[in-house]
Protein backbone atom coordinates (compact mmCIF):
# COMPACT_ATOMS: atom_id res chain seq x y z
CA UNK A 1 0.00 0.00 0.00
CA UNK A 2 1.67 3.63 -0.96
CA UNK A 3 0.97 5.63 2.10
CA UNK A 4 2.34 2.16 4.38
CA UNK A 5 5.30 2.27 1.94
CA UNK A 6 5.71 6.13 2.67
CA UNK A 7 5.69 5.58 6.40
CA UNK A 8 8.35 2.68 6.32
CA UNK A 9 10.60 4.97 5.11
CA UNK A 10 10.71 6.80 8.09
CA UNK A 11 9.95 3.93 10.30
CA UNK A 12 12.51 2.64 13.20
CA UNK A 13 15.80 4.37 13.90
CA UNK A 14 17.02 0.76 14.89
CA UNK A 15 20.82 0.22 15.41
CA UNK A 16 20.86 -3.17 13.28
CA UNK A 17 23.83 -4.70 15.69
CA UNK A 18 22.07 -6.00 18.64
CA UNK A 19 24.56 -7.91 21.43
CA UNK A 20 25.07 -11.67 20.83
CA UNK A 21 27.37 -14.33 22.20
CA UNK A 22 30.71 -13.98 21.32
CA UNK A 23 31.33 -16.68 19.55
CA UNK A 24 29.22 -15.46 16.91
CA UNK A 25 30.87 -14.50 13.94
CA UNK A 26 28.34 -14.98 10.94
CA UNK A 27 27.33 -11.34 8.85
CA UNK A 28 23.97 -11.25 7.74
CA UNK A 29 21.89 -8.41 6.55
CA UNK A 30 17.94 -7.85 6.06
CA UNK A 31 15.27 -5.04 5.02
CA UNK A 32 13.70 -3.39 7.71
CA UNK A 33 11.20 -1.91 5.48
CA UNK A 34 10.03 -5.70 4.39
CA UNK A 35 10.10 -6.69 7.83
CA UNK A 36 7.68 -3.87 9.29
CA UNK A 37 5.98 -4.19 5.69
CA UNK A 38 5.63 -7.78 5.77
CA UNK A 39 4.76 -8.57 9.21
CA UNK A 40 1.60 -10.49 10.24
CA UNK A 41 0.63 -7.68 12.25
CA UNK A 42 0.87 -5.18 9.36
CA UNK A 43 -0.88 -6.93 7.02
CA UNK A 44 -4.00 -7.84 9.68
CA UNK A 45 -3.88 -4.49 10.35
CA UNK A 46 -4.24 -2.61 6.35
CA UNK A 47 -6.93 -5.52 5.68
CA UNK A 48 -9.02 -3.81 9.21
CA UNK A 49 -8.37 -0.15 7.89
CA UNK A 50 -9.33 -0.95 4.11
CA UNK A 51 -12.87 -2.28 5.93
CA UNK A 52 -13.45 0.62 8.72
CA UNK A 53 -11.68 3.59 6.08
CA UNK A 54 -13.39 2.47 3.02
CA UNK A 55 -14.83 5.62 2.56
CA UNK A 56 -12.05 7.49 3.23
CA UNK A 57 -9.74 5.32 0.41
CA UNK A 58 -12.26 5.85 -1.88
CA UNK A 59 -12.78 9.27 -1.60
CA UNK A 60 -8.64 9.94 -2.00
CA UNK A 61 -8.93 7.63 -5.04
CA UNK A 62 -12.06 9.15 -6.92
CA UNK A 63 -10.64 12.31 -6.29
CA UNK A 64 -7.01 11.68 -7.45
CA UNK A 65 -8.27 10.51 -10.69
CA UNK A 66 -10.30 14.17 -11.44
CA UNK A 67 -7.17 16.07 -10.38
CA UNK A 68 -5.17 13.66 -12.42
CA UNK A 69 -7.53 13.85 -15.39
CA UNK A 70 -7.69 18.03 -15.01
CA UNK A 71 -4.05 17.74 -15.17
CA UNK A 72 -3.54 15.47 -18.35
CA UNK A 73 -5.86 18.19 -19.83
CA UNK A 74 -3.63 20.86 -18.97
CA UNK A 75 -0.13 18.67 -19.94
CA UNK A 76 -2.08 17.97 -23.28
CA UNK A 77 -3.02 21.32 -24.01
CA UNK A 78 0.63 22.87 -23.45
CA UNK A 79 2.26 20.01 -25.67
CA UNK A 80 -0.40 20.90 -28.71
CA UNK A 81 0.26 24.56 -28.29
CA UNK A 82 3.93 23.91 -28.05
CA UNK A 83 4.33 21.71 -31.10
CA UNK A 84 1.94 24.62 -33.35
CA UNK A 85 4.01 27.36 -31.97
CA UNK A 86 7.49 27.08 -29.84
CA UNK A 87 7.20 30.82 -29.32
CA UNK A 88 3.56 31.00 -28.13
CA UNK A 89 3.85 33.48 -25.86
CA UNK A 90 1.04 32.04 -23.59
CA UNK A 91 3.60 28.35 -22.96
CA UNK A 92 5.44 29.98 -19.65
CA UNK A 93 1.86 30.98 -18.13
CA UNK A 94 0.60 27.52 -18.93
CA UNK A 95 3.51 25.75 -17.69
CA UNK A 96 3.50 27.56 -14.21
CA UNK A 97 0.02 26.50 -14.14
CA UNK A 98 0.78 22.96 -14.35
CA UNK A 99 3.38 23.82 -11.64
CA UNK A 100 1.24 25.04 -9.36
CA UNK A 101 -1.55 22.16 -10.10
CA UNK A 102 0.63 19.58 -9.54
CA UNK A 103 1.68 21.12 -6.19
CA UNK A 104 -2.17 21.83 -5.04
CA UNK A 105 -3.44 18.55 -5.53
CA UNK A 106 -0.40 17.12 -4.05
CA UNK A 107 -1.50 18.93 -0.96
CA UNK A 108 -5.39 18.31 -1.74
CA UNK A 109 -4.12 14.49 -1.43
CA UNK A 110 -2.25 14.56 1.27
CA UNK A 111 -4.89 16.12 3.79
CA UNK A 112 -7.65 13.81 2.55
CA UNK A 113 -5.17 11.45 3.21
CA UNK A 114 -3.45 12.31 7.23
CA UNK A 115 -6.36 10.78 9.15
CA UNK A 116 -5.10 7.38 7.52
CA UNK A 117 -1.68 8.12 7.53
CA UNK A 118 -2.25 8.65 11.32
CA UNK A 119 -3.88 5.38 11.64
CA UNK A 120 -0.57 4.23 9.79
CA UNK A 121 1.87 5.53 12.01
CA UNK A 122 0.02 3.89 15.35
CA UNK A 123 0.25 0.76 13.53
CA UNK A 124 4.25 0.85 12.62
CA UNK A 125 4.70 2.26 15.81
CA UNK A 126 3.17 -0.56 17.90
CA UNK A 127 5.05 -3.34 15.89
CA UNK A 128 8.50 -1.18 15.97
CA UNK A 129 8.53 -1.33 19.29
CA UNK A 130 8.82 -4.93 19.10
CA UNK A 131 11.37 -5.11 16.48
CA UNK A 132 14.47 -4.72 18.33
CA UNK A 133 13.18 -8.09 20.44
CA UNK A 134 12.78 -9.77 17.12
CA UNK A 135 16.40 -8.77 16.04
CA UNK A 136 17.80 -9.84 18.72
CA UNK A 137 15.77 -12.90 18.98
CA UNK A 138 16.56 -13.89 15.26
CA UNK A 139 20.16 -13.29 15.44
CA UNK A 140 20.67 -15.36 18.85
CA UNK A 141 19.12 -18.09 16.81
CA UNK A 142 20.95 -17.73 13.57
CA UNK A 143 24.39 -17.12 15.63
CA UNK A 144 25.03 -13.79 13.89
CA UNK A 145 27.31 -11.18 15.38
CA UNK A 146 26.48 -8.41 12.79
CA UNK A 147 23.70 -7.99 10.86
CA UNK A 148 23.58 -4.59 7.97
CA UNK A 149 20.24 -3.28 6.21
CA UNK A 150 20.18 -4.68 2.74
CA UNK A 151 21.03 -1.41 0.96
CA UNK A 152 24.55 -1.30 2.64
CA UNK A 153 25.19 -5.13 0.92
CA UNK A 154 27.47 -4.94 -2.20
CA UNK A 155 27.09 -9.19 -2.18
CA UNK A 156 25.87 -11.78 -0.60
CA UNK A 157 25.92 -15.67 -0.37
CA UNK A 158 22.63 -17.75 -0.11
CA UNK A 159 21.43 -18.15 3.87
CA UNK A 160 22.78 -14.43 4.76
CA UNK A 161 19.54 -12.69 4.58
CA UNK A 162 17.71 -12.72 7.65
CA UNK A 163 14.47 -10.83 6.70
CA UNK A 164 12.23 -13.71 6.94
CA UNK A 165 13.56 -14.61 10.01
CA UNK A 166 13.14 -11.54 11.83
CA UNK A 167 9.55 -11.93 10.32
CA UNK A 168 8.90 -15.11 12.20
CA UNK A 169 10.25 -13.88 15.69
CA UNK A 170 8.04 -10.49 15.03
CA UNK A 171 4.98 -12.20 14.37
CA UNK A 172 5.52 -14.34 17.71
CA UNK A 173 6.18 -11.31 19.56
CA UNK A 174 3.23 -8.88 18.26
CA UNK A 175 0.66 -10.80 15.89
CA UNK A 176 -1.76 -8.02 16.00
CA UNK A 177 -2.17 -4.57 16.59
CA UNK A 178 -4.94 -1.76 17.10
CA UNK A 179 -5.50 0.33 14.13
CA UNK A 180 -7.66 2.95 16.88
CA UNK A 181 -5.52 5.19 18.35
CA UNK A 182 -6.23 7.29 21.23
CA UNK A 183 -7.39 10.88 20.66
CA UNK A 184 -4.29 12.07 21.81
CA UNK A 185 -1.68 9.96 20.11
CA UNK A 186 0.64 11.69 18.37
CA UNK A 187 3.64 9.54 16.02
CA UNK A 188 6.50 9.11 17.64
CA UNK A 189 4.81 8.99 21.16
CA UNK A 190 6.23 5.74 22.33
CA UNK A 191 9.87 6.08 21.28
CA UNK A 192 9.66 9.96 23.06
CA UNK A 193 8.52 8.35 26.18
CA UNK A 194 11.15 5.35 26.10
CA UNK A 195 13.80 7.69 25.89
CA UNK A 196 14.13 8.98 29.41
CA UNK A 197 13.71 5.52 30.46
CA UNK A 198 16.78 4.14 28.30
CA UNK A 199 18.73 7.36 29.77
CA UNK A 200 18.00 5.95 33.48
CA UNK A 201 19.07 2.80 32.80
CA UNK A 202 22.54 3.90 31.56
CA UNK A 203 25.45 2.92 33.92
CA UNK A 204 26.17 6.16 36.24
CA UNK A 205 29.99 7.42 36.33
CA UNK A 206 31.39 7.64 39.57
Amino acid sequence: MKMISKLLLAASALALSPAVPAAAQTVAYTDVQQVLGMSQAARTADQQMRVTYKDAYEQIESRSRVLQAELNAMIVKYQADQKANPNNPTLQAQGKAIQDKQRSAQDELGKLSDPIERVNAYVLEQIDAKLDAAVTAAMTKKKVALLLQKGAVVKNTPGTDLTQDIIAELNVLVPSVSINPPADWQPGQQQRAAAPAAAGQQPQGR
